[in-house]
């Protein structure tokens, strides 16, 4: 049970990025005051975890429904980490935004898009909820977002003091190499679900 906790903590961690993505929240929010900030955190990590759970408890019935296997989605959850991981590699970043407007921003339109969908959970980490909760059980995968989305909070919560702890050159060595631990997760769902697939 250690294990697979620890596998899909690991996996949440790569995928949902909060380290990498505390960048993109601090620019998004940066005009902002304190408590504006600490709402779009919460809004966002709250969003994107619900969605999660739900994926992660009622997945495999929306596979069903749609007439798709689950080795299919698993090799399909591999792909969709590549694409991240590569880009999180090869420039150090996750996505760049900074189009920031302000006290005028709309926190709750900016913390549900793009923070919590599809930042926080985007396809890839959706995918991974599915796939998880039928290798690993629902509340095993649950309990790893949960872990992960906390520490979403926090770092976002905090992001600018975050921000000039590490400085925006630690913030991007640190996207790299999750990239790198976010890459090795792809290829091992995608063989896995290919093995499932023509065992």
């Amino acid at each position: 049970m250690g294990e697979d906790f620890a596998r899909a903590l690991v996996s949440f961690f790569a995928i949902i990025d909060p380290i990498g993505n505390v960048l993109v929240f601090y620019l998004l929010t940066a005009q902002l005051p304190r408590p504006l900030q600490v709402r779009a955190a919460t809004v966002s990590v709250v969003a994107a975890f619900a969605l999660l759970v739900v994926f992660a408890l009622g997945g495999e019935q929306v596979l069903e429904f749609m007439g798709i296997s689950a080795e299919s989605f698993q090799v399909a959850a591999g792909a969709l980490l590549v694409f991240p991981a590569y880009r999180m590699v090869e420039r150090g970043q996750s996505l760049d935004l900074s189009d920031a407007d302000g006290v005028r921003v709309d926190v709750f339109q900016v913390a549900l898009v793009p923070l919590a969908v599809p930042l926080l959970s985007g396809p890839g980490a959706l995918a991974t909820a599915v796939s998880l909760s039928q290798g690993i059980g629902a509340g095993l995968t649950i309990a790893a977002a949960a872990a992960v989305f906390a520490m979403a909070w926090a770092l976002f919560a905090w992001a600018e003091a975050v921000f000039r702890l590490l400085g925006e050159s630690a913030l991007r060595v640190l996207t790299r190499l999750v990239g790198v631990l976010l890459m090795a997760i792809a290829v091992d769902f995608i063989l896995e679900g290919a093995r499932t697939f023509l065992a």
